[in-house]
């Protein structure tokens, strides 16, 4: 949230360099200036880039370990469980509550809660609805891991399919504030003509992951009238390609791999 001119943005690689560079910069100043004055002003100034950037880069690694986690959570829950415990293949991914794997599907959505409480690192007057969407983006994931679906729904007591019914709900919230920050968040620029070649394309895989999310979510709800096969695990793909399609525009946004990321300015 430190670049101004994209203030949604995930560039953050690219913002620490840049403080990096001021803060080396101011350094070099303060060792050159003769008067006292100026080289103290030059030191704090120094100082302060290099808190930035250092905080900037540790951000952008924090984006990039929760992208990570969101694409890989399907595979390592579903590959987990059948490799290691010998389970069977589960029918959403928040069946695997239940399962050996319980404690990974549990600590990734906490991980995701404290990555969205971070989302800001740097509070802006101009971010409150950034800032109100992202914590209640993590009270969703928090929801979600504390309140699980029940083991089994057609037998599952009243309390159970009341806990199993504030999931759901919650399990919407989330995905629904997932497909807006990519379709609005990311996508935010402040200035239209300072935006890079880079940022209009990320825009383009934003709006492609936001949009999956919503198809993939619609999809859920002609799925629980449909009721297809339960030999298909509609629910687990679903739910998989929209939680793939969130971390994807994750790990873009964190410059993962360098992809799509600005170039670090001269």
């Amino acid at each position: 949230m430190i670049e101004r001119a994209d203030p949604a943005s995930a560039e953050q690689a690219s913002e620490s360099a840049r403080l990096a560079k001021k803060s080396a910069a101011a350094f070099e100043a303060a060792e050159t200036s003769v008067d006292p004055s100026v080289k103290a002003e030059k030191l704090e100034a120094a100082q302060a880039y290099a808190a930035e950037s250092a905080l900037a880069a540790a951000y952008t690694h924090l984006q990039r370990a929760v992208g990570v986690i969101a694409v890989s959570l399907p595979l390592v829950l579903a590959a987990g469980n059948r490799l290691l415990f010998g389970g069977e293949f589960q029918g959403s991914i928040s069946a695997y509550y239940h399962t050996d794997m319980g404690d990974y599907f549990v600590g990734s959505l906490f991980a995701l809660a404290v990555f969205f409480l971070s989302y800001n690192y740097r509070p802006l007057p101009k971010f409150k609805l950034d800032n109100l969407l992202s914590t209640l983006a993590s009270v969703a994931a928090v929801c979600v891991a504390f309140f699980p679906t029940a083991s089994d729904a057609a037998a599952a007591s009243g309390g159970e399919k009341v806990v199993s019914t504030v999931h759901l709900v919650w399990a919407g919230v989330l995905f629904a504030l997932l497909a807006v920050f990519s379709l609005f968040l990311f996508t935010k620029t402040g200035d239209a003509e300072i935006m890079t070649a880079e940022k209009k394309r990320r825009n383009v895989v934003y709006r492609a992951c936001g949009g999956i999310i919503v198809g993939s979510m619609l999809l859920v709800v002609v799925s629980n009238v449909v009721k297809p096969p339960s030999s298909w695990h509609s629910l687990f793909w679903l739910e998989t390609i929209a939680v793939v399609a969130f971390g994807a525009s994750w790990l873009v946004k964190g410059g993962f791999l360098g992809i799509l990321a600005d170039r670090t300015p001269s």
